[in-house]
């Protein structure tokens, strides 16, 4: 049974400071405005995160395996009492007390699957959120013919709900009955590229993506996983996840025609 009208599910992996910072501005912002629960599921950390985190009025589930992000959510809303959930990376700081406006929206337009906010820079600068559909052609259109936003993520101009193909996983807010219906985050995914497949699951329901620029959070980029891998080879994180995204063929097309886009700008720029 439902105890709550929102729960904010939050996985975290060694960003014990991150992850405070994180929880101090949702409180900040929604205490005693809305009601809500704040769980984090903590991936068998091995900083300080337990002890930073034990003073704070959370529900705090210790993972003894960093299962990664989609099965680290999931254990996290097994958990849940809201009839609600909001999906929020650990590296994100809420701004205002909007949320609850993007949730307002979400109860009144039925045909909405999934939404979620703007995204900010450390410096307030937009940060892209908002994917096209991935498709050969529209890596074509971008890495080859120079349209931008056909491929890339970015985000949209407007300051009204847009109606999108997909968002990004580090913040999106869907009710629990549909997320079960969806068939939850989608677990063979350690990290990435689970939100593109949770969103394509929800347009086969037949709902909408919505993007609501109205509320903004603030996302340092990669803070939550930046431990996986140097900087050199961040890029090789992604390549699991895409070949079960995309398949395999279409995984090498994509990446191709992207590889030899690069190549034809930097030959001919």
């Amino acid at each position: 049974m439902d105890n709550y009208l929102l729960s904010i599910v939050i996985v975290t992996w060694n960003t014990a400071q991150i992850t405070l910072n994180c929880i101090k501005t949702i409180n900040k912002f929604l205490k005693d405005k809305i009601d809500y629960e704040i769980i984090v599921v903590d991936n068998n950390s091995t900083d300080n995160t337990k002890k930073v985190l034990s003073k704070e009025k959370i529900k705090y589930i210790y993972n003894p395996k960093n299962s990664g992000f989609a099965k680290g959510n999931n254990i996290g809303v097994k958990q849940s009492q809201g009839k609600y959930i909001f999906f929020l990376n650990s590296d994100m700081e809420i701004i205002d007390d909007r949320l609850i406006e993007m949730l307002q929206y979400y109860q009144n337009n039925p045909s909405t699957g999934l939404i979620g906010p703007k995204f900010l820079n450390l410096d307030l600068t937009p940060q892209g959120s908002v994917f096209p559909p991935q498709t050969i052609f529209n890596a074509f259109k971008e890495f080859f013919l120079g349209i931008n936003n056909s491929y890339s993520k970015y985000t949209p101009k407007t300051n009204k709900p847009l109606s999108v193909w997909s968002i990004s996983g580090g913040a999106m807010l869907i009710s629990k009955e549909l997320f079960i219906k969806a068939g939850e985050w989608n677990e063979k995914y350690f990290m990435y590229f689970e939100d593109l497949d949770l969103c394509r699951s929800i347009r086969k329901l037949h709902k909408k993506i919505i993007y609501y620029p109205q509320f903004k959070v603030i996302h340092a980029h990669g803070q939550s996983g930046k431990n996986l891998a140097s900087s050199q080879n961040q890029w090789r994180r992604l390549i699991p996840s895409s070949l079960k995204y995309h398949g395999f063929i279409n995984h090498y097309l994509i990446n191709s025609t992207i590889w030899l886009g690069q190549k034809f700008h930097s030959f001919f720029g």
